[in-house]
Protein backbone atom coordinates (compact mmCIF):
# COMPACT_ATOMS: atom_id res chain seq x y z
CA UNK A 1 0.00 0.00 0.00
CA UNK A 2 3.20 2.31 1.20
CA UNK A 3 4.88 1.78 -2.33
CA UNK A 4 0.99 2.69 -4.25
CA UNK A 5 0.39 5.59 -2.02
CA UNK A 6 3.87 6.70 -3.42
CA UNK A 7 3.75 5.74 -6.65
CA UNK A 8 0.44 8.16 -6.78
CA UNK A 9 2.23 10.86 -5.04
CA UNK A 10 4.70 10.74 -7.29
CA UNK A 11 2.51 10.99 -10.43
CA UNK A 12 0.80 13.86 -9.36
CA UNK A 13 3.74 15.77 -8.31
CA UNK A 14 4.96 14.78 -12.18
CA UNK A 15 1.57 15.52 -13.81
CA UNK A 16 1.17 18.82 -11.87
CA UNK A 17 4.62 19.65 -13.29
CA UNK A 18 3.98 18.83 -16.85
CA UNK A 19 0.56 20.85 -16.73
CA UNK A 20 2.73 23.72 -15.00
CA UNK A 21 4.59 24.03 -18.33
CA UNK A 22 1.93 23.73 -20.74
CA UNK A 23 1.15 26.98 -23.21
CA UNK A 24 -2.06 27.57 -23.96
CA UNK A 25 -0.89 28.57 -27.06
CA UNK A 26 0.27 25.43 -28.48
CA UNK A 27 -2.81 23.42 -29.02
CA UNK A 28 -5.14 24.13 -32.10
CA UNK A 29 -7.91 26.56 -31.53
CA UNK A 30 -11.35 25.86 -31.61
CA UNK A 31 -12.15 26.90 -34.84
CA UNK A 32 -12.82 25.13 -37.86
CA UNK A 33 -10.16 26.55 -40.50
CA UNK A 34 -12.04 27.33 -44.04
CA UNK A 35 -9.03 27.32 -46.59
CA UNK A 36 -9.28 29.26 -50.32
CA UNK A 37 -6.45 28.25 -52.63
CA UNK A 38 -7.16 31.79 -55.05
CA UNK A 39 -8.50 34.85 -54.01
CA UNK A 40 -7.24 37.15 -56.72
CA UNK A 41 -6.79 40.52 -56.19
CA UNK A 42 -6.53 43.87 -58.10
CA UNK A 43 -3.96 47.18 -57.62
CA UNK A 44 -5.26 49.14 -60.64
CA UNK A 45 -2.64 51.89 -59.32
CA UNK A 46 0.08 49.49 -59.64
CA UNK A 47 -1.00 47.93 -62.50
CA UNK A 48 -0.78 44.50 -60.56
CA UNK A 49 -2.85 41.67 -59.69
CA UNK A 50 -1.61 39.82 -57.21
CA UNK A 51 -3.18 36.11 -56.27
CA UNK A 52 -3.19 35.00 -52.62
CA UNK A 53 -4.20 32.06 -50.40
CA UNK A 54 -6.96 33.14 -47.34
CA UNK A 55 -6.98 30.87 -44.27
CA UNK A 56 -10.10 32.00 -42.28
CA UNK A 57 -11.69 30.78 -39.49
CA UNK A 58 -15.53 29.47 -39.49
CA UNK A 59 -18.07 31.34 -37.32
CA UNK A 60 -18.88 34.60 -36.50
CA UNK A 61 -17.23 37.34 -35.31
CA UNK A 62 -14.85 39.34 -36.17
CA UNK A 63 -11.41 38.71 -36.72
CA UNK A 64 -7.62 40.24 -36.85
CA UNK A 65 -5.90 40.07 -40.32
CA UNK A 66 -2.67 38.81 -40.87
CA UNK A 67 -0.55 38.78 -44.10
CA UNK A 68 2.08 36.40 -45.01
CA UNK A 69 5.20 37.49 -46.91
CA UNK A 70 6.62 33.97 -48.32
CA UNK A 71 10.38 33.97 -48.91
CA UNK A 72 12.48 34.00 -52.33
CA UNK A 73 11.18 31.75 -54.72
CA UNK A 74 8.93 30.34 -52.59
CA UNK A 75 4.79 30.74 -52.71
CA UNK A 76 1.62 31.07 -50.84
CA UNK A 77 1.69 27.73 -49.75
CA UNK A 78 4.68 28.33 -47.51
CA UNK A 79 4.40 28.25 -43.95
CA UNK A 80 0.88 26.71 -43.90
CA UNK A 81 1.22 24.66 -40.36
CA UNK A 82 1.30 27.88 -38.76
CA UNK A 83 -1.28 29.67 -40.70
CA UNK A 84 -3.58 26.79 -39.76
CA UNK A 85 -3.14 27.65 -35.91
CA UNK A 86 -3.23 31.16 -36.15
CA UNK A 87 -6.39 30.60 -38.27
CA UNK A 88 -7.90 28.50 -35.63
CA UNK A 89 -7.48 30.81 -32.92
CA UNK A 90 -9.42 33.39 -34.42
CA UNK A 91 -7.42 34.94 -37.34
CA UNK A 92 -7.40 35.54 -41.37
CA UNK A 93 -4.25 34.54 -42.86
CA UNK A 94 -3.74 35.96 -46.47
CA UNK A 95 -0.79 34.87 -48.23
CA UNK A 96 0.14 36.64 -51.17
CA UNK A 97 2.32 35.65 -54.25
CA UNK A 98 4.96 38.14 -55.24
CA UNK A 99 6.50 37.86 -58.34
CA UNK A 100 9.60 35.81 -58.02
CA UNK A 101 6.99 32.88 -56.30
CA UNK A 102 7.68 29.71 -57.81
CA UNK A 103 4.74 27.95 -59.80
CA UNK A 104 6.31 24.89 -61.20
CA UNK A 105 9.76 23.22 -60.91
CA UNK A 106 12.22 25.59 -63.03
CA UNK A 107 14.37 27.01 -60.12
CA UNK A 108 16.27 29.14 -63.35
CA UNK A 109 19.06 27.52 -62.38
CA UNK A 110 19.64 29.24 -59.14
CA UNK A 111 21.32 27.27 -56.17
CA UNK A 112 18.45 26.02 -53.86
CA UNK A 113 17.64 24.72 -50.16
CA UNK A 114 14.44 23.03 -50.07
CA UNK A 115 11.98 21.49 -47.92
CA UNK A 116 9.00 20.51 -48.87
CA UNK A 117 6.40 18.92 -46.09
CA UNK A 118 4.11 21.45 -45.48
CA UNK A 119 0.99 19.34 -46.06
CA UNK A 120 -1.71 21.37 -44.91
CA UNK A 121 -4.64 19.49 -42.37
CA UNK A 122 -8.28 20.65 -41.78
CA UNK A 123 -10.58 23.08 -43.69
CA UNK A 124 -11.46 23.03 -47.17
CA UNK A 125 -12.57 25.32 -49.53
CA UNK A 126 -15.54 27.16 -49.99
CA UNK A 127 -17.63 24.50 -52.05
CA UNK A 128 -14.88 22.34 -52.74
CA UNK A 129 -13.59 18.99 -51.55
CA UNK A 130 -10.29 18.83 -49.28
CA UNK A 131 -7.12 20.03 -50.82
CA UNK A 132 -4.93 16.29 -50.42
CA UNK A 133 -4.56 16.49 -54.31
CA UNK A 134 -3.48 20.46 -54.13
CA UNK A 135 -1.15 19.75 -51.38
CA UNK A 136 0.82 17.09 -52.58
CA UNK A 137 1.40 19.13 -56.03
CA UNK A 138 2.70 22.07 -53.55
CA UNK A 139 4.99 19.66 -51.76
CA UNK A 140 6.35 17.78 -55.25
CA UNK A 141 6.70 21.71 -56.17
CA UNK A 142 9.01 22.21 -52.70
CA UNK A 143 5.92 24.76 -51.67
CA UNK A 144 8.59 25.33 -48.64
CA UNK A 145 11.50 27.44 -48.37
CA UNK A 146 13.68 28.24 -51.41
CA UNK A 147 16.97 30.11 -50.85
CA UNK A 148 18.63 30.62 -54.25
CA UNK A 149 20.58 34.12 -55.38
CA UNK A 150 19.94 36.32 -52.24
CA UNK A 151 22.64 38.56 -53.31
CA UNK A 152 20.33 40.56 -55.51
CA UNK A 153 17.72 41.79 -53.32
CA UNK A 154 17.05 44.79 -55.39
CA UNK A 155 16.73 42.58 -58.73
CA UNK A 156 14.41 40.49 -57.21
CA UNK A 157 11.84 43.39 -56.45
CA UNK A 158 12.56 44.36 -52.69
CA UNK A 159 10.87 47.12 -53.08
CA UNK A 160 7.93 45.77 -55.15
CA UNK A 161 7.19 43.28 -52.22
CA UNK A 162 6.68 45.95 -49.92
CA UNK A 163 4.25 47.36 -51.54
CA UNK A 164 2.54 44.17 -52.44
CA UNK A 165 1.62 44.01 -48.66
CA UNK A 166 0.02 47.46 -48.71
CA UNK A 167 -1.92 46.68 -51.97
CA UNK A 168 -3.27 43.40 -50.19
CA UNK A 169 -4.56 45.82 -47.78
CA UNK A 170 -6.18 48.36 -49.63
CA UNK A 171 -7.63 45.16 -51.36
CA UNK A 172 -9.43 43.82 -48.11
CA UNK A 173 -12.74 44.72 -49.50
CA UNK A 174 -12.43 42.34 -52.52
CA UNK A 175 -11.05 39.97 -50.55
CA UNK A 176 -14.90 40.09 -48.49
CA UNK A 177 -16.50 40.36 -51.91
CA UNK A 178 -14.78 37.57 -53.26
CA UNK A 179 -15.51 35.23 -49.92
CA UNK A 180 -18.59 36.58 -48.98
CA UNK A 181 -18.73 34.51 -45.88
CA UNK A 182 -16.25 37.07 -44.66
CA UNK A 183 -17.96 40.04 -45.38
CA UNK A 184 -18.17 42.86 -42.52
CA UNK A 185 -15.75 40.60 -40.39
CA UNK A 186 -12.03 41.37 -40.97
CA UNK A 187 -11.10 44.15 -38.23
CA UNK A 188 -8.96 46.44 -40.08
CA UNK A 189 -7.92 47.90 -36.63
CA UNK A 190 -6.24 44.97 -35.73
CA UNK A 191 -3.18 43.77 -38.96
CA UNK A 192 0.11 42.02 -38.61
CA UNK A 193 2.55 41.40 -41.41
CA UNK A 194 5.01 38.24 -40.59
CA UNK A 195 7.41 36.81 -43.08
CA UNK A 196 10.57 34.23 -43.45
CA UNK A 197 13.62 34.97 -45.18
CA UNK A 198 12.91 37.50 -47.74
CA UNK A 199 9.62 37.84 -46.34
CA UNK A 200 11.06 38.44 -42.98
CA UNK A 201 12.69 41.57 -45.01
CA UNK A 202 9.05 42.69 -45.86
CA UNK A 203 7.61 42.32 -42.35
CA UNK A 204 10.62 44.28 -40.60
CA UNK A 205 10.16 46.87 -43.26
CA UNK A 206 6.45 47.33 -42.66
CA UNK A 207 7.46 47.67 -39.22
CA UNK A 208 9.02 50.68 -39.41
CA UNK A 209 12.73 49.74 -40.55
CA UNK A 210 14.23 52.03 -43.23
CA UNK A 211 15.42 50.82 -46.61
CA UNK A 212 17.49 51.96 -49.19
CA UNK A 213 16.03 53.39 -52.29
CA UNK A 214 17.97 55.67 -54.75
CA UNK A 215 20.55 56.25 -51.80
CA UNK A 216 18.41 57.59 -49.46
CA UNK A 217 16.95 55.40 -46.17
CA UNK A 218 12.88 55.31 -46.50
CA UNK A 219 10.29 54.29 -44.30
CA UNK A 220 8.22 52.28 -46.11
CA UNK A 221 5.65 50.97 -43.40
CA UNK A 222 1.92 50.93 -43.79
CA UNK A 223 0.63 52.55 -40.52
CA UNK A 224 -2.65 50.31 -40.60
CA UNK A 225 0.02 47.60 -39.54
CA UNK A 226 -0.10 47.26 -35.37
CA UNK A 227 2.59 44.71 -35.30
CA UNK A 228 5.22 42.16 -37.37
CA UNK A 229 7.00 38.98 -37.11
CA UNK A 230 10.26 38.96 -39.06
CA UNK A 231 11.24 34.83 -39.19
CA UNK A 232 14.84 34.71 -39.91
CA UNK A 233 15.48 38.17 -40.78
CA UNK A 234 18.74 40.23 -42.26
CA UNK A 235 20.66 42.35 -40.70
CA UNK A 236 23.24 45.26 -42.22
CA UNK A 237 22.51 44.51 -46.09
CA UNK A 238 23.80 45.83 -48.77
CA UNK A 239 21.54 43.55 -51.09
CA UNK A 240 18.58 44.48 -49.05
CA UNK A 241 19.06 47.64 -48.68
CA UNK A 242 19.81 47.66 -44.70
CA UNK A 243 22.42 49.99 -42.94
CA UNK A 244 23.49 50.44 -39.50
CA UNK A 245 20.66 53.11 -39.25
CA UNK A 246 17.73 51.09 -40.80
CA UNK A 247 16.54 50.53 -37.30
CA UNK A 248 15.91 53.82 -35.33
CA UNK A 249 12.39 54.15 -35.74
CA UNK A 250 11.26 50.51 -35.91
CA UNK A 251 8.65 51.90 -33.38
CA UNK A 252 6.34 48.69 -34.48
CA UNK A 253 5.93 45.39 -31.68
CA UNK A 254 7.77 42.92 -33.34
CA UNK A 255 8.60 38.77 -32.56
CA UNK A 256 11.76 37.83 -34.24
CA UNK A 257 12.46 34.60 -34.96
CA UNK A 258 15.42 33.09 -35.54
CA UNK A 259 17.84 29.46 -34.52
CA UNK A 260 21.42 28.80 -33.80
CA UNK A 261 21.97 27.29 -36.96
CA UNK A 262 20.23 29.71 -38.82
CA UNK A 263 22.83 30.95 -41.81
CA UNK A 264 22.01 34.71 -43.14
CA UNK A 265 22.27 35.36 -46.65
CA UNK A 266 24.72 36.90 -48.27
CA UNK A 267 25.07 41.01 -47.18
CA UNK A 268 26.45 41.84 -50.64
CA UNK A 269 25.92 40.19 -53.71
CA UNK A 270 28.16 37.58 -54.64
CA UNK A 271 28.95 37.84 -50.97
CA UNK A 272 29.47 35.06 -48.72
CA UNK A 273 26.29 33.42 -46.31
CA UNK A 274 26.71 34.63 -42.61
CA UNK A 275 26.30 32.92 -40.04
CA UNK A 276 23.69 32.33 -37.15
CA UNK A 277 24.95 35.71 -35.22
CA UNK A 278 23.87 38.26 -37.52
CA UNK A 279 20.25 37.19 -37.32
CA UNK A 280 20.13 38.57 -33.56
CA UNK A 281 21.00 42.10 -34.87
CA UNK A 282 17.57 43.28 -36.09
CA UNK A 283 15.95 42.53 -32.26
CA UNK A 284 19.43 44.26 -30.60
CA UNK A 285 19.15 47.88 -32.74
CA UNK A 286 15.70 47.99 -32.66
CA UNK A 287 14.51 50.12 -30.17
CA UNK A 288 12.94 49.54 -26.98
CA UNK A 289 9.01 48.86 -26.47
CA UNK A 290 7.37 45.24 -27.71
CA UNK A 291 9.89 43.93 -29.25
CA UNK A 292 10.96 39.92 -28.79
CA UNK A 293 13.87 37.66 -30.17
CA UNK A 294 12.92 33.86 -29.96
CA UNK A 295 16.11 31.63 -30.66
CA UNK A 296 15.21 27.67 -31.38
CA UNK A 297 18.16 25.65 -30.42
CA UNK A 298 20.03 23.96 -33.21
CA UNK A 299 16.74 25.81 -35.72
CA UNK A 300 18.10 26.18 -39.41
CA UNK A 301 16.92 28.56 -41.94
CA UNK A 302 14.67 26.02 -42.73
CA UNK A 303 13.44 24.77 -39.71
CA UNK A 304 10.77 27.04 -39.02
CA UNK A 305 7.28 26.49 -41.07
CA UNK A 306 7.25 22.93 -42.03
CA UNK A 307 6.32 19.49 -40.54
CA UNK A 308 10.03 18.34 -40.53
CA UNK A 309 9.78 16.90 -36.87
CA UNK A 310 12.23 17.41 -33.96
CA UNK A 311 15.70 18.90 -34.47
CA UNK A 312 18.86 16.98 -33.10
CA UNK A 313 18.45 18.88 -30.04
CA UNK A 314 14.79 17.72 -29.24
CA UNK A 315 13.47 21.56 -30.31
CA UNK A 316 10.11 21.21 -32.48
CA UNK A 317 11.23 24.54 -33.71
CA UNK A 318 8.05 24.54 -36.13
CA UNK A 319 5.58 24.05 -33.21
CA UNK A 320 7.87 26.92 -31.33
CA UNK A 321 7.73 29.09 -33.88
CA UNK A 322 3.61 28.87 -34.02
CA UNK A 323 2.95 28.80 -30.27
CA UNK A 324 4.90 31.83 -29.41
CA UNK A 325 3.90 33.74 -32.22
CA UNK A 326 0.72 33.04 -31.62
CA UNK A 327 0.91 34.38 -27.99
CA UNK A 328 2.51 37.60 -29.19
CA UNK A 329 -0.21 37.97 -31.67
CA UNK A 330 -2.61 37.43 -28.59
CA UNK A 331 -1.28 40.27 -26.98
CA UNK A 332 -0.87 42.90 -29.46
CA UNK A 333 -3.77 41.86 -31.84
CA UNK A 334 -6.24 41.41 -29.21
CA UNK A 335 -4.89 42.99 -26.25
CA UNK A 336 -5.12 39.92 -24.69
CA UNK A 337 -3.77 40.74 -20.79
CA UNK A 338 -2.96 36.87 -20.45
CA UNK A 339 -0.79 36.37 -23.09
CA UNK A 340 1.27 39.38 -22.59
CA UNK A 341 2.07 38.32 -19.12
CA UNK A 342 2.45 34.66 -20.39
CA UNK A 343 4.98 36.28 -23.07
CA UNK A 344 6.81 38.72 -20.36
CA UNK A 345 7.16 36.63 -17.48
CA UNK A 346 8.60 33.49 -16.35
CA UNK A 347 5.72 31.04 -17.81
CA UNK A 348 6.84 31.00 -21.29
CA UNK A 349 10.94 30.59 -20.33
CA UNK A 350 9.55 27.75 -18.02
CA UNK A 351 7.75 26.13 -20.69
CA UNK A 352 10.38 27.12 -23.58
CA UNK A 353 12.77 25.32 -21.60
CA UNK A 354 16.06 23.99 -22.81
CA UNK A 355 14.30 24.60 -26.61
CA UNK A 356 14.74 27.87 -26.97
CA UNK A 357 14.91 31.12 -25.53
CA UNK A 358 12.96 34.34 -25.44
CA UNK A 359 14.42 37.91 -24.83
CA UNK A 360 12.75 40.90 -24.35
CA UNK A 361 13.07 44.93 -25.06
CA UNK A 362 9.86 45.91 -23.28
Amino acid sequence: MTSRLFYFALCAVFCSQLRAQESPFSNAGPLKVVVVDSVTLKDDTRGRTIETLVRYPSGPGSFPVIVFSHGALSNKEAFGPASEHWASHGYVVIHPNHADARSGTNTGGMRRIRFGGEQESGGTDEGKPNRTNSNQQANRRGAGLVIGGLGGGANMGRIERIKDITSVLDSLDQVETQIPSLKGRLNRDAIAVAGHSFGAYVAQCHGGVKTLIEGKLENLSDPRVKCVVPISAQAESESYGLTAESWTDASTPAMHITGTRDRSAPDRPGGQFGDASTKVIPFERSPQGGKYLLIIEDATHVSFGGRMGRLRGGADAAGLTKSVSLAFLEAYLKQDVEAKAWLDGEASATWLGSQAKLQRKL
